[in-house]
């Protein structure tokens, strides 16, 4: 099964000036599917040699029970921390599977796991020899309450001499799925990154996850004007392969990207070769004003100038944001390449440095203006009726401001023109 997702880019800086890149919206299709399945972890009344075969599935019956008796015990093998019970689940004759179920556990328990299930979601229906049922996983790390992210995965079973067992499946993308990972938590923060990958160090992590508990103190101040800072942020630290493989893979122009998972959930991945001290609390401030804002929701493509400029807004800190950007900005209206719109829906795919940066700085003056002239509090009550309720500008304008949008654009674009000159 697949489901679209939505991930916010952020560009590598421009090394002509140390510029924060700028994100763009991006879909990406990820398939996910199970991450682990298989036979219960000890002889029970199922018979002797459980644990290298599943439960007895007699001749005509659907193993819906046999499969979800499977998917419980395993579960519980997780949650108790037993890697043997779990991997002991794993047919002993399958190598590559107890591999990447072993690799899983480890990372899994890693990020402290506290709620871990997996729910048949559909009878299974045969195909020819196999077996094959959607399964709903549920997962959270850190805190004993709180709601699970949801994952729909595909799996596939045989009965072999009578019993259950995994004939196959599609490992997923998320990063606990497809690496072994290095874990460094903080009060607020998870970092984590690939364990195998020597540039990618414990150091490393540690510089990631002090600029990321600094950049709290900011986005959560923010968070208070929509759903509330989240009990922890995640941050995942990609190598060059990882970078490539987590998800539907890393633009060659990123530099981080925020995905949201769910209301209430989104993850945070960054480059590990585009990490600098000076720019670092920037960048993840920037992703985490994202996850803060969206709450786990795409946004709509129409309102990309005001979910950009808020991110950027929030990152602008001390004024460095607009400073890097205000060189583009100038150059793309004195060139007369600006239409005069503030209500820009993103630049090009094939858009130049500078040209995705003065989209960007138009969008970041939009939003600066709106802060300055009515109210840092209304122009949050404004980007809420717009994105994340997706009601209309003029319409949300009317009822936040006030004033009609054709009025409050006028200003906003004189704003910008003044700033450019």
């Amino acid at each position: 099964m697949t489901r679209t997702q939505w991930m916010r880019w952020t560009r590598r800086p421009d090394p002509r000036h140390g510029a924060l890149a700028v994100l763009s919206a991006a879909a990406v299709t990820a398939l996910a599917v199970l991450v682990t399945l298989l036979v219960p972890p000890t002889p029970t009344a199922y018979g002797a040699g459980i644990a290298l075969t599943g439960p007895i599935v007699r001749p005509d019956e659907n193993p819906l029970f046999a499969i979800q008796d499977v998917l419980a015990r395993q579960s519980a093998a997780l949650l108790r921390g037993d890697r043997d019970g779990y991997l002991q689940a794993i047919p002993a004759d399958d190598a590559p599977l107890r591999e990447q179920a072993g690799r899983r556990f480890d990372s899994l328990t890693a990020l402290r796991v506290r709620r871990w299930t997996m729910a048949t979601a559909d009878l299974p229906s045969q195909v020819n020899d196999a077996w094959r049922v959607p399964v709903d996983v549920g997962y959270c790390f850190a805190d004993d309450d709180c709601t699970p992210v949801q994952l729909r995965v595909s799996t596939k079973w045989s009965v072999v001499h009578g019993r259950l067992r995994l004939a196959g499946y599609e490992q997923t993308r998320r990063p606990w799925d497809a690496t072994a990972l290095t874990v460094k938590e903080g009060s607020r923060v998870t970092v984590a990154g690939p364990a195998d990958d020597p540039r990618v160090t414990p150091a490393v992590l540690d510089r990631v996850l002090r600029a990321a508990e600094a950049a709290t103190g900011t986005d959560d101040r923010f968070a208070a004007s929509f759903d509330g800072p989240p009990r922890r942020y995640f941050v995942y630290v990609a190598g060059e392969e990882q970078w490539k493989g987590w998800y539907a893979g890393g633009s060659a122009n990123a530099a981080a990207y925020t995905i949201p998972l769910q209301p209430g959930a989104s993850d945070v991945v960054v480059d590990h070769g585009t990490l600098t001290d000076s720019w670092l609390p920037t960048l993840i401030t920037h992703e985490f004003a994202h996850v803060v804002t969206l709450g786990g929701v795409a946004p709509p493509a129409a309102a990309w100038w005001l979910t950009e400029g808020i991110a950027t807004y929030i990152a602008n800190g001390s004024g460095g944001e607009l400073r890097n950007e205000l060189p583009s900005v100038r150059s793309y209206v004195a060139a007369g390449r600006w239409d005069g719109s503030v209500t820009l829906t993103g630049p090009p795919a094939d858009a130049t440095f500078e040209e995705t940066a003065a989209c960007y700085g138009i969008a970041l003056l939009a939003v600066t203006y709106l802060a300055q002239h009515y109210g840092e509090a209304k122009m949050l009550a404004f980007f809420t009726e717009v994105v994340r309720k997706r009601r209309p500008v003029d319409t949300a304008a009317q009822s936040v401001f006030g004033v009609p949008w054709k009025s409050i654009s006028a200003d906003a674009t004189a704003a910008v023109r003044a700033a450019a000159n």
